[in-house]
């Protein structure tokens, strides 16, 4: 019993990490600090899970969707971190990189998983799917 008491624990913490991060940029966003936004990430994920998200969005889909899978168990963690990469990635037509492109494509990638794999269908992740295929075909980063 106390095993599983940690387990819930431990899963409430990775929920409540990945909340935090995904406050703190919305915050920068809002302040218009895109550079901190990607430093803050990164220095979250590193300390915290040694994950460098630097590498993790320059994997093939199949490598990166086991990669974070093993550190994010659950579907509202997996679609934290999309979330997370969605907002990195979102002002790529003002300022472009390879990252921010990466960013939007695993975003991306990971909301159309969950939303195929999900028992329940989310509205809100279609809008966001939506969204982010606008903008990956606007701007051609399609990998057709």
């Amino acid at each position: 019993m106390a095993s599983r008491d940690y387990l819930i624990h431990q899963f409430e913490e990775m929920g409540f990490f990945l909340a935090s991060i995904l406050r703190r940029i919305l915050k920068m966003k809002e302040e218009n600090q895109q550079e901190q936004m990607e430093a803050a990430v990164r220095e979250e994920l590193i300390q915290e899970l040694k994950l460098d998200i630097d590498q993790l969005i320059m994997l093939e889909n199949e490598e990166f969707v086991v990669l974070v899978k093993t550190y994010f168990t659950s579907e509202d963690q997996l679609e934290k971190l999309a979330d997370i990469l969605k907002v990195l990635g979102q002002d790529i037509e003002f300022s472009f990189s390879l990252n921010k492109a990466n960013y939007l494509k695993k975003a991306l990638f990971l909301f159309n998983n969950l939303q195929e794999n999900s028992s329940v269908f989310s509205y809100d992740r279609r809008a966001k799917i939506l969204e982010i295929q606008e903008i990956v075909m606007r701007l051609g980063l399609t990998d057709n």
